[in-house]
């Protein structure tokens, strides 16, 4: 009863003195919303802020966790002058490395100690061996930095961990002058299509390699076939069926290199019965320009 009083009452008055603080009334609303919006776009930005930190928070952790596999990272700066490349720029590659390194085999991937990531429009764009990898991560695509990356490892699994010893005594092959020993294991490979690091083996062509890039010499032979069987292994099982140093090379990856694995499901060319024919009378000169599917890869 009194609150239907006062609610009359208050009525009443608005009716009888609207004229004169109505607009007041509507000055400290628009005064009130304004004020609620100002203090909405504040905490929109505040939120943005966090997320926006979160995010880059999240992009940190990649070069973090490479430093988590024993990895020490170098400045780009030691092997050339870079560019200036953003924080954000440095994290995409290291996320790229980080989850290539996640689905590769443990033994190289636990060889690699030296890492570093420079920024550059030109340049090698790779170079790799014993437990050091350089990257170029500027003015190349995703796919083709992780084909890179791939080789190199395949160096760091012929030249890190794929060793002999002095007392089995010196092979005809040697690297950058320095002896290969009678039981390294990798000599086994290099013998399909060399006969010494200079010299390719006697009656062997182009269609006994997978890419023209790996007939330079035995040891990008070895990284060239490394990387076309974990990135194309479908299209080098096709090659191989109609080669007989490819079939060589393809029984030394899976048995001696990956321990049986095979990997078949991320190239990108079509699965025919002639593929095989196909490639090989297509050769490419650089496995890592090779279009895969990388998403899928990178989920193996």
């Amino acid at each position: 009863m009194i609150r239907t009083y006062l609610l009359v009452l208050v009525i009443g008055l608005q009716v009888a003195l609207g004229f004169q603080f109505g607009p007041e009334l509507l000055k400290n609303s628009s005064k009130a919303a304004a004020n609620n919006q100002q203090v909405f776009n504040q905490d929109l930005k505040a939120e943005t802020l966090v997320s926006e930190q979160k995010s880059a928070a999240n992009k940190i952790a990649f070069l973090d966790k490479l430093k988590e596999k024993g990895i020490t990272l170098h400045p780009g700066s030691e092997f050339t002058t870079n560019d200036s490349p953003t924080p954000t720029t440095k994290e995409h590659c290291a996320e790229l490395v980080y989850k290539t390194l996640e689905v590769m085999p443990k033994d190289v991937t636990g060889k690699l100690k030296n890492l570093t990531l420079y920024f550059s429009s030109t340049g090698r764009r790779g170079l790799g061996g014993g437990s050091t990898i350089i990257l170029r991560c500027q003015n190349v695509t995703d796919s083709e930095l992780v084909g890179v990356l791939v080789h190199e490892l395949g160096h760091i699994k012929d030249t890190g961990l794929m060793k002999g010893d002095f007392w089995s005594g010196e092979s005809e092959f040697k690297d950058g002058g320095k002896a290969i020993y009678k039981n390294d294991p990798s000599l086994e490979f290099y013998r399909i299509g060399f006969e010494n690091e200079k010299k390719i083996k006697s009656g062997s062509s182009a269609d006994d390699f997978v890419t023209g890039y790996a007939m330079t010499d035995p040891f990008e032979d070895f990284a060239e076939t490394y990387n076309f069987y974990v990135l194309h292994g479908h299209q080098f099982k096709e090659m191989s069926e109609l080669n007989t140093a490819l079939s060589q090379k393809y029984q030394f990856m899976k048995e001696e290199v990956f321990e049986g694995k095979e990997f078949k499901d991320v190239g990108e060319k079509d699965f025919d019965s002639d593929l095989g024919k196909v490639l090989l009378a297509n050769r490419d000169y650089d496995s890592t320009l090779i279009k895969f599917n990388l998403k899928k890869f990178l989920a193996i």
